[in-house]
């Protein structure tokens, strides 16, 4: 069951590579072409699964659930599968979701099941310490994310204003093409980033087993390589969807106002990720967006963004009813 969870856990990595739109805005702003964004956003995930993963892993892992609760095998699988499909199935869509949103909600079902064993309460199944913690990330973190855009967004436009006032439009241009530049370098930092944060998601099912089988954590590297593998594999085959969707389809974006976005959305994320604390990279990245359009006076498209919203507000109870129904099925069977 150990190396089944452990085969299964793969697969998540796939669906959590699958769903990553980090790439969006230099595809969207026109800085690289898809195909060469695909490749140095799978290497630069596999870095950051193999060294900025551990953290918010062990968070993931167990420490989520009471004390009360063994963590068994049947749980983690239940976890596994229900995040698992559920990001798949959002992916082929062209949704960005929660990957954080979708782990966390597996296990909260797994929890509810758990609280109707005799002698067991609902009071007890989690560590509510934690999940508070975790909440509080995913309200604040995208709010800091469209704060830091408004503010940099406001004072790039500030810039740009002037610079276009005393050197007219080509010298516009040429900052353009100094923004490309870092852009490319704002986003290939928060690719590494979201590599070591979302790739916890799948990586706190290793250190959840490790907790019981000590013998497992000399491997824990070739592990965390295997499963930055995967993440690449799932955003090289399956994420150009998410990309185009969020790169095209939810607002107009030049070099600079992409460098606004990824370096609102990196320090976010960077911050939590070195406090282990797992946040969406999503809706950090498209509150992000939304900052920005606000300052321009943008509004985003309609279809777009009313996709996401849905797929945001149906994530967490549908990833916590399916994994409740597959863990109710494996106690019975």
């Amino acid at each position: 069951m150990v190396y089944i969870l452990l085969i299964l856990s793969m697969f998540l990595a796939f669906g959590i590579g699958a769903n990553d739109e980090t790439m969006a805005t230099v595809v969207g702003s026109g800085s690289l072409k898809l195909r060469i964004a695909l490749i140095i956003g799978g290497v630069l995930v596999l870095i950051g699964c193999m060294f900025l993963s551990s953290s918010v892993g062990k968070t993931i892992g167990a420490g989520l659930v009471g004390q009360e609760v063994n963590y068994d095998n049947r749980m983690m699988l239940a976890v596994l599968l229900s995040t698992t499909i559920w990001l798949i199935i959002a992916s082929q869509t062209g949704a960005p979701i929660s990957t954080t949103h979708s782990v966390v909600g597996s296990i909260f079902g797994v929890a509810i099941v758990w609280s109707f064993f005799p002698e067991q309460s609902f009071t007890a199944s989690l560590n509510w310490g934690k999940m508070l913690e975790i909440v509080l990330g995913w309200v604040i973190s995208p709010v800091l994310g469209f704060l830091m855009a408004l503010l940099f967004q406001w004072l790039l436009e500030l810039i740009m204003r002037k610079t276009k006032t005393n050197t007219g439009i080509i010298q516009v241009e040429k900052v353009e093409k100094v923004f490309m530049y870092i852009l490319m370098a704002s986003v290939f930092w928060t690719q590494l980033t979201r590599g070591g944060n979302d790739s916890a998601n799948a990586v706190g099912i290793f250190f959840g087993l490790a907790e019981t089988y000590a013998e497992l954590e000399p491997f824990s590297y070739v592990y965390l390589g295997a499963a930055g593998l995967m993440i690449a594999f799932g955003l090289i085959v399956v994420g150009k969807n998410v990309i185009k969707s969020v790169g095209g389809g939810l607002v107009k974006m030049r070099p600079s106002d992409g460098v606004v976005i990824q370096l609102s959305s990196v320090l976010v994320l960077f911050l939590a990720t070195l406090l282990g604390l797992p946040i969406s990279g999503s809706h950090v990245l498209i509150f992000a967006i939304l900052g920005a359009a606000y300052i321009k006076g943008e509004r985003p498209d309609k279809k777009s963004f009313r996709k996401m919203v849905v797929s945001w507000i149906v994530t967490f109870p549908v990833a916590a009813l399916l994994s409740a129904i597959l863990y109710g099925m494996f106690l019975l069977f």
